[in-house]
């Protein structure tokens, strides 16, 4: 190495490639990881030192070589060329001839620039680091050669080009590279006739490994294939995307081959430059990934249409949040301050957070629209109780209507008259969904969400979780949290970054990260109630209670979560009842046939046991255990499957369940909310304690009481009483759990309408199934949507509303108390004047 610093002091020339190639990777990094498209500018830099680096090596070469080039060094070659690499990929920041490259990708992309670099001051390096340096250079030929070859519609064109400010000069870097690392083997193997084997071993080894991807491609592909297949020839009454979902192998190579078109650039009909670019209805980072690309040249994709294969994302790749429907671009957005100004009641197990949101369009073009779209995951039974969006620098608080008016409004202005809208729907899994518009590089946009959430009771705990949120990059956003309470907080147990400000007041600034809660001592609960339009609402101890119960049959919904353990001790406690699974069918299980059945069972990634194959619930007792991840019920809407669920629905049913552990899928969380399912969990041990005596949870909840379980809480509506000082979450809560005990039946219905649900959650003021908050930007849009301002509704919550609400009566009482008042005061400062 000592040789080389002192080769490279004595050729300033060559001294000055290297320094230029760090300003231009400098440069290209720093635009690359803020994501910016700034009209040509970093590109221009990028190629102005390109450019001038090529006059100062044309000089040199001519003075000492007059015309004969190919006499010149070397390594002035592969500086300039690894120069031109560059800015090629600086320039295709802002023309996109390729999408982002994978992360792989680009490190072989920069250890290949590295590796030319140093393979062209190969006479001053040793054998033993040569053969390693020249092994890589191999593996850089590869690359060099795939970008040559995947450019070649692009060398015609880019003749004209060259006549032009000569921009498509670019076009013809990888073939020069793959051409210098060419000669630059031959000219060290004449040296060393290992450095040619390293070379070729470096080349063969990534086709080997092409190969053998290319081969598990195809079996995965196949795979997806054969499983439709299967699915039709068992006539089976759920989607056959739901099949594949269940029963395909869950791994990164597969989720490639789902996102083929959506997120990987593809090969379409053959032509593996100009076809098959990705699709718009999937919002993540498109890339370019040369393993997908020979994959989609040689095989086909699995025969599910683009719908089908978003839904398998869903369902078991956590991708719900990119697959919403998206009317406008959100890739240059990002969450730049997040503040969190929460409120505990703690003796009501209650807490309401108010989350503002600043967003950034960091686009440089002053005409780009942007659409935020937020969904945002909420602690258990937590409800979304108001919405704010600044306008013209003034905060304009929602109104309530039902998620059909509010969807429609939404889409007639942001998809044909491009103006001020907010909106936040419900969806299944304890998530909102937010979206906001037009977000434009000339304002930041603000906006506000409310959200109503009981307290875990976790012994003699109470746990706050805090609400998070997947949308814009929020990753560098400056995070700005409040935390007070109402009445005693003792025990109170903060994150370390919280300082006391006031009493009872605590604040906390630092980078925004997702994952934090709050503590305290659970108090008694309060006696205070709160009261609104005649009714009085109250929080009581929910302590669970049992009934004799002994179940004729058992149902057992089995899949990849269930360990071989656990499954014996159910057995052992179970077999002397019928047993029955759900495979396609039900089927009875015996001693024959259990260890089979158990083992094809668990081979699916989650389980959908249709409850309406139990024919008798009162006498059916259902045992599951859930794997994370699962399609929502709304998925399968318009399959069979939920046809006959709804027909099964129309009757109330109240099925005993039990839960291994704690975790639900999505599907069985929203029968749980429906209250499908008397629900109960714990250990398998806690199981076979039940079973033994003969008992199981009593189901409390009725038209006056609803049970928040995981908050050790019953709210119960009871006749008017005189107005005290409880919180209005009360109502908002109860109205809530009322809500979705009364929407399961008609759940799959779109254009379901209740008056006296949507009426209930106007009332409370929530987002519900049935009811979508909104802000437009003029009265007149509301009128011509018919969006009507809230009656007799508790309206949009806020950090001031907390107490009963006065009645209309009692409004009017108020005023005529003031009116006498008044009256006798004005009389008596007359009276003396006159004396």
């Amino acid at each position: 190495m000592k040789k080389t610093t002192a080769f490279l002091l004595q050729d300033p020339l060559q001294t000055a490639g290297i320094i230029l190639i760090i300003i231009s990777t400098i440069i290209l990094a720093t635009n690359a990881q803020l994501g910016m498209r700034n009209g040509f500018g970093a590109f221009f830099l990028n190629f102005v030192i390109s450019g001038g680096y090529l006059l100062a090596v044309f000089i040199r070469n001519f003075s000492k070589h007059s015309w004969r080039f190919a006499d010149g060094k070397i390594e002035y070659t592969v500086l300039l060329l690894v120069l031109w690499f560059i800015s090629a990929f600086a320039l295709n920041l802002e023309m996109n001839v390729f999408e982002s490259s994978v992360n792989w990708l680009c490190v072989w992309i920069v250890l290949s620039a590295i590796v030319v670099i140093l393979a062209s001051w190969y006479k001053s390096l040793s054998k033993q680091l040569n053969c390693i340096i020249f092994f890589l250079l191999g593996t850089a030929l590869l690359l060099f050669t795939y970008y040559a070859i995947y450019l070649m519609p692009l060398y015609l064109i880019s003749v004209i080009g060259i006549l032009a400010i000569g921009i498509s000069l670019h076009t013809y870097v990888p073939i020069c590279l793959a051409i210098v690392s060419v000669a630059l083997i031959m000219r060290a193997s004449r040296q060393h006739r290992a450095i040619l084997h390293s070379a070729l071993c470096g080349f063969v080894l990534p086709v080997l490994f092409a190969v053998y991807y290319l081969v598990s491609w195809h079996s995965a592909n196949n795979n997806i294939n054969l499983l439709i297949n299967q699915n039709i020839l068992n006539e089976a009454k759920v989607p056959a995307w739901v099949y594949v979902s269940q029963h395909m192998e869950k791994s990164a190579l597969a989720e490639r081959i789902l996102k083929v078109g959506l997120v990987y650039h593809e090969v379409s009909n053959g032509n593996i430059f100009w076809g098959g670019f990705p699709s718009k209805s999937f919002d993540e980072p498109k890339q370019h990934d040369p393993l997908v690309i020979l994959a989609t040249l040689l095989f086909k994709k699995p025969n599910l249409d683009e719908n089908d294969r978003i839904n398998i994302l869903k369902s078991i790749y956590n991708s719900r949040h990119q697959a919403q429907e998206r009317l406008w671009s959100g890739d240059k957005l990002e969450t730049i301050s997040v503040i969190s100004n929460v409120k505990l009641f703690p003796e009501y197990r209650m807490a309401y957070t108010e989350k503002t949101l600043t967003i950034r369009n960091n686009a440089i073009a002053a005409w780009s629209q942007q659409e935020a779209i937020y969904t945002f995951h909420l602690a258990e039974d937590s409800v979304v109780s108001s919405l704010s969006l600044w306008i013209n620098g003034h905060e304009e608080k929602s109104r309530l209507t039902t998620k059909a008016k509010a969807d429609s409004a939404y889409h007639e202005i942001v998809g044909v008259e491009r103006r001020d809208p907010s909106v936040v729907h419900w969806q299944e899994g304890n998530t909102v969904s937010v979206r906001v518009f037009p977000c434009t590089p000339d304002e930041n946009r603000k906006f506000k969400i409310g959200i109503t959430s009981p307290l875990s009771k976790q012994g003699d705990k109470l746990v706050y979780e805090n609400a998070f949120f997947d949308g814009p990059d929020a990753t560098g956003a400056l995070e700005t949290m409040q935390i007070t309470y109402a009445g005693e907080a003792k025990g109170l147990l903060l994150p370390p970054v919280f300082k006391q400000v006031t009493p009872g007041v605590y604040r906390a600034d630092r980078t925004y990260a997702p994952d934090w809660n709050i503590t305290c001592k659970a108090p008694a609960l309060a006696a205070a109630t709160f009261s609104f339009a005649d009714t009085t609402y109250q929080v009581k101890n929910y302590d669970k209670k049992y009934e004799s119960f002994t179940p004729d049959k058992i149902y057992l919904d089995l899949n990849s979560s269930w360990t071989k353990a656990e499954f014996d001790q159910v057995w052992t406690k179970v077999s002397n009842k019928p047993v029955y699974v759900f495979a396609d069918k039900l089927i009875q299980l015996n001693k024959g046939n259990r260890e089979e059945i158990y083992g094809l069972m668990t081979l699916q990634n989650f389980s959908l046991f249709p409850v309406n194959e139990i024919a008798e619930p009162e006498k059916a007792l259902l045992i599951s255990k859930s794997t994370i991840s699962a399609p929502n019920l709304n998925d399968l809407n318009g399959s069979d499957f939920s046809t006959e669920l709804t027909g099964y629905l129309k009757t109330p049913k109240h099925i005993r369940f039990y839960n291994i552990g704690q975790e639900l899928t999505p599907y069985l969380k929203a029968l749980k909310e429906f209250r499908v399912l008397n629900y109960a969990d714990g250990s398998t041990g806690e199981l076979a304690g039940l079973l033994h005596r003969h008992q199981f949870i009593q189901n409390q909840e009725n038209n006056k009481t609803v049970v928040i379980e995981n908050a050790g809480l019953l709210i119960q509506k009871v006749a008017s009483r005189p107005a005290q000082n409880a919180p209005d979450h009360l109502l908002r809560l109860f109205a809530y759990n009322d809500i979705m005990k009364k929407v399961g039946a008609d759940f799959f219905k779109k254009d379901y309408l209740h008056p006296g649900i949507i009426a209930e959650a106007e009332q409370a003021y929530i987002v519900s199934p049935v009811s979508s908050a909104i802000v437009l930007e003029t009265q007149k849009d509301y009128e011509r949507f018919g969006i009507n301002e809230n009656k007799n509704s508790l309206k949009n919550a806020s950090m001031k509303s907390s107490g009963a609400v006065p009645e209309p009566h009692e409004w009017a009482l108020f005023l005529m108390a003031l009116s006498i008042a008044l009256y006798i005061m004005y009389n008596k400062k007359f009276a003396h004047q006159t004396a």
